[in-house]
């Protein structure tokens, strides 16, 4: 008595949470679709630094410097910070002396033309971005077809615990009426130990039920964010009209459904990137300038300064700008191996698509199948479960009159209870058909739509 009383106490002063604000819920909290809107932002954001790579360069540098002058004729490999001197060699002996000198440089360099490169980088950034895009369509559409999977499960388990609370009530029913007939006298002993038996097996049954209802109830909590204590699903998503309207059927999937889509823009992807890889080995036509002025403290018939201050005014200004090409022959190589390797990756992204499309539309040919053989099975089983209603109760009065036994009425309570059972879990498979078609056909949305409150 004390699950009914608890079960009775929760249901009274509950509200009800429906489908779409479940599914709703669960959509705005989840982290994941947080990291993949994050990931989109970021991939806007690449968009617009690849296309900075147009950009010329432009260094600005001034130099105060003191150092010795003693020059020697030759070349030499520049390791990137050797100090140089100019000027011709000197026949005199090292001088230790410092000379001042100054020099501000403007340096531009500017690949004005790459062959298409630049636009295969744009090209290969905006199809990243698309694949942040596709994934996040994809994890939001398998978390909406996750929620709602498990909604329909916790209205299952919802359902299960009322049709367990009611047979635990007519095991109760019988135990009362047989324990009367059996204090009379009427009765064998023997069926008040029966009955007492399987309204505990009853009552076992019920805890388990409650127990499963409760699991998925956490688990909701877990995805909605919500304390949903005092929360029932809503029952109305089970009436025959929405049932038989809800969803148009389709034999495939269509173009651009988040689970194909994914694999798409990742085929895409290779594709971009091969054509970045074909034109980033190509020559580059670019502007090389500089502009310079200079000082030295060394006068013109090579005396040093008395005062390092009288080599810093500057004294020559030079300009040297020039056409470059630069291509590197041994590239060719390069190239060759990277669209190879290229290639297999966008043929094995081509199988992947092709392959999901074949699996997709499989499931959606299955579930078109399973729906008509389940909505021929909701057509029969409200005969049955009548039927079973109808033997029970019968049964029940012509054991009260002493017509029959008490198997005969734990049969027919059985069989009710197994009728009672197949109804609603036929139920929950039409709805999880009906999701699934939805889904596959692209129609998730509009779906829930129709169980929005």
């Amino acid at each position: 008595m004390f699950v009914l009383v608890l079960y009775a106490s929760v249901t009274a002063s509950a509200q009800t949470l429906n489908l779409y604000d479940a599914v709703n819920r669960a959509v705005t909290n989840y982290p994941l679709l947080q990291q993949r809107q994050a990931e989109i932002a970021a991939g806007k954001a690449h968009v617009t630094t690849i296309n900075g790579n147009r950009l010329p360069s432009l260094t600005l540098q001034d130099q105060l410097n003191a150092g010795t002058n003693n020059g020697l004729q030759g070349a030499y490999y520049s390791l990137g910070i050797v100090p140089s001197t100019s000027g011709s060699a000197s026949a005199l002996p090292t001088n230790t002396n410092p000379n001042p000198g100054n020099i501000a440089i403007s340096f531009l360099q500017w690949e004005f033309y790459t062959f298409g490169y630049y636009n295969a980088q744009q090209r290969l950034a905006k199809a990243q971005l698309a694949v942040n895009e596709a994934n996040l369509s994809s994890d939001k559409y398998l978390l909406t077809e996750s929620m709602v999977g498990l909604y329909l499960d916790w209205l299952k388990k919802y359902r299960l615990l009322q049709i367990q609370n009611e047979n635990m009530q007519r095991a109760q029913v019988i135990l009362t009426a047989i324990s009367a007939t059996v204090l009379s006298g009427l009765k064998p002993g023997v069926d008040s130990s029966t009955a007492h038996a399987a309204y505990s097996d009853a009552r076992i049954a019920n805890l388990q039920a409650l127990d499963e209802y409760n699991y998925d109830k956490i688990t909701l909590a877990a995805y909605t964010g919500l304390n949903i204590n005092n929360v029932i699903p809503d029952t109305s998503i089970v009436n025959p009209v929405l049932l038989e309207n809800t969803v148009p059927q389709t034999d495939s999937v269509p173009f651009g459904h988040p689970l194909l889509n994914t694999y798409e823009k990742q085929y895409e992807q290779q594709l971009a990137d091969n054509n970045t890889v074909s034109k980033k080995y190509l020559p580059r036509v670019g502007l090389d300038a500089a502009t310079w002025l200079r000082s030295s403290g060394i006068s013109y018939s090579g005396t040093y300064p008395e005062s390092l201050s009288d080599g810093f005014p500057y004294s020559k200004y030079n300009y040297l700008f020039g056409l470059t090409v630069t291509y590197n022959l041994f590239n060719l190589k390069h190239r060759h191996d990277e669209l190879a390797e290229g290639g297999y990756q966008a043929q094995a992204k081509q199988d992947a698509l092709q392959s999901q499309q074949l699996n997709l539309n499989k499931m959606v040919q299955q579930a078109n199948s399973t729906y008509a053989t389940t909505i021929e099975k909701l057509k029969e089983l409200p005969i049955q479960l009548f039927s079973a209603r109808q033997a029970y109760g019968q049964q029940l009065a012509l054991y009260r009159s002493g017509l029959n036994t008490l198997i005969d009425v734990t049969n027919a309570q059985y069989v009710l209870l197994q009728s009672e059972t197949n109804y609603v879990i036929t139920q929950d498979e039409l709805l999880q058909l009906l999701y699934i078609r939805a889904g596959l056909g692209g129609e998730l949305d509009t779906f829930l739509q129709n169980f929005k409150r």
